[in-house]
């Protein structure tokens, strides 16, 4: 009987840690870019590369044969579609922690970048990646990764440039 009771006791203790999430998983980036649905954009031709824009003009989305479907956000833009998915942009210590070679990145393509000028760069051969950390007002902090390189870059850029996202696990 008083082993039973303890087993009881266990398991309301273990219930309440569930109940409570308490309960701590290892930090997980998914498996793919982030993506909103894109039905309805805007086409456009940048430099013979073809593009969906969003009618908001802060998300664009490759239409490549090598990148098809990945889409580059502004910062404000990452942070709200994310936010309505549910979804979380890990910090820049987060990223530091999970992303300290390209290895530890799964399904990689490189869509490359966007200037704040609208320019596209590096399709083909550079992947940002935005964090949720911010610098300032107008910078936040993003890790760069280059089709021929080993590590991961750590830089602070313009929150109106394009990069991708990749979210952390649920």
């Amino acid at each position: 009987m008083k082993n039973e009771k303890q087993i009881l006791k266990k398991l309301d203790e273990i219930t309440s840690l569930l109940q409570n999430k308490e309960i701590k998983r290892p930090l997980e980036l998914e498996e793919k870019n982030f993506k909103i649905n894109s039905d309805g954009w805007h086409k456009i031709t940048i430099d013979s590369e073809e593009y969906l824009e969003n009618p908001e003009k802060d998300v664009w989305e490759s239409l490549s044969e090598e990148c098809r479907g990945e889409q580059l956000f502004t910062y404000d833009s990452a942070i709200r579609e994310t936010k309505k998915a549910g979804k979380l942009i890990p910090s820049d210590e987060q990223l530091s922690e999970l992303l300290k070679t390209v290895e530890d990145l799964k399904n990689v393509k490189f869509p490359g970048g966007r200037d704040t000028g609208g320019a596209y760069y590096s399709l083909g051969s550079y992947l940002g990646l935005w964090s949720s950390t911010e610098s300032s007002s107008t910078i936040a902090w993003r890790r760069n990764i280059g089709s021929t390189y080993s590590t991961v870059g750590r830089y602070a850029g313009s929150k109106g440039s394009g990069f991708s996202i990749r979210c952390l696990k649920n």
